[in-house]
């Protein structure tokens, strides 16, 4: 993502050895330097309304995600700080750079600069990331963990870090094994709310915002609300490209989840991960079962993306709800036949935001999404590890 014109880069050095006291006076050399600088126009604010860290495990996505939160910190003003952690990699060591990103704005106004420290660990050096970063983190200000390593299972060394943050941000998007990942996050999840209080964000939840609420707005009518208890059928269908099938996998999931802990549904059986994403998922209602299935299709490059979610009733004839997301031509329809009545249709502009949009949306909630909680511990008794 290359750096917008709105933004001007202020740096200090190359990669060194990381050393706390050292990293704070450059800090301070740094903002000096750039509020005596002749050629600024606009007077230089620092500002930090929290700390980000964020956390990856090579030097690629390390790189990646520094574009990335220069973006970030248009809209949230913090100090970032970033972790590469190569625990096989060698030599080992410790090693920082910082820099600061000032938002440049109209004439006769300030300039908003925020912090970027970059920390690359190396080998058993991993260990002691810990004590460089906690120092570095702005007391008194919410502390926001965006975990961009994959699956989430911090390694021993992050024990203490954890302890220090409010919230922490993934996205089951880029998790390689969905079932398993969810699960093994749902139990994580588990066990920091009990132990800390701590929060978890999902992008990919955040992602299934619109069709989860255009869902829920198929309900709103009288007619359609009474149906809710007798709906027994729940069809989740895709056609995907290889590269994205686990992305879509781990949508199915959690819209499943989130049928089933909103509705009380119960899970009858277990479901055991595996490379074919198509099954089917047993509940129950009450004394009624309830049958969701996943349909997975492989798309070619002429074919378009296409997520589909249908939910249909026991009865004769049934009641029928249907989202229809196309990536093609960027809508989706919804659709409502009820018995007796006319069917209703609507298509509307398939509203999509990308990585920082939704990291920036996720940093303005710093506590728990009890939805997406429920959710996961839904996911925790499904899938069987």
């Amino acid at each position: 993502m290359p750096v917008s014109k709105k933004f001007k880069s202020l740096t200090a050095g190359e990669l060194q050895p990381a050393k706390v006291a050292t990293l704070e006076e450059e800090l301070s050399d740094l903002w000096r330097t750039a509020a005596e600088d002749p050629e600024t126009e606009h007077p230089v604010v620092r500002a930090s309304v929290l700390t980000l860290l964020a956390y990856t495990e090579n030097e690629e996505d390390g790189r990646e995600t520094f574009n990335l939160i220069n973006h970030v910190i248009a809209q949230n003003p913090c100090r970032a700080i970033l972790m590469v952690a190569e625990p096989k990699a060698h030599p080992e060591g410790l090693s920082a750079w910082i820099s600061a990103q000032c938002h440049l704005p109209p004439s006769g106004a300030r300039q908003v600069c925020c912090e970027q420290i970059y920390v690359l660990a190396a080998g058993e050096a991993v260990k002691g990331l810990d004590n460089v970063v906690i120092p570095l983190i702005i007391p008194d200000l919410p502390v926001y963990l965006w975990w961009r390593a994959g699956r989430f299972a911090p390694p021993p060394f992050l024990d203490q870090l954890l302890r220090v943050t409010n919230r922490v941000l993934v996205d089951s998007a880029r998790f390689e094994e969905p079932e398993v990942d969810l699960a093994t996050l749902a139990r994580q999840v588990a066990r920091f709310r009990q132990a800390d209080g701590l929060a978890f964000s999902d992008l990919n939840w955040a992602r299934l915002t619109p069709c989860r609420e255009l869902i829920a707005q198929s309900f709103d009518s009288r007619e359609a609300c009474l149906c809710l208890p007798n709906l027994t059928d729940v069809s989740i269908e895709w056609q995907q490209a290889a590269e994205r099938e686990a992305d879509s996998t781990a949508r199915a999931l959690l819209l499943t989840a989130w049928l089933a802990s909103r509705l009380g549904w119960r899970p009858a059986a277990q479901i055991s991960p595996g490379p074919d994403p198509n099954r089917v998922i047993e509940f129950r209602n009450g004394d009624k079962p309830v049958r969701v299935e996943w349909k997975a299709g492989r798309r070619d490059d002429k074919s378009p993306t296409v997520f589909r979610i249908c939910l249909k009733t026991g009865s004769t004839p049934p009641a029928m709800f249907e989202v229809v997301e196309s990536e093609a031509d960027k809508t989706v329809r919804t659709r409502t036949e009820l018995p007796g009545l006319p069917p209703l249709e609507r298509t509307a502009r398939l509203a999509t935001m990308d990585e920082v949009e939704l990291v920036n949306e996720e940093l303005k909630f710093p506590g728990h999404d009890s939805i997406y909680e429920a959710a996961l511990d839904l996911i925790a008794s499904i899938v069987k590890l």
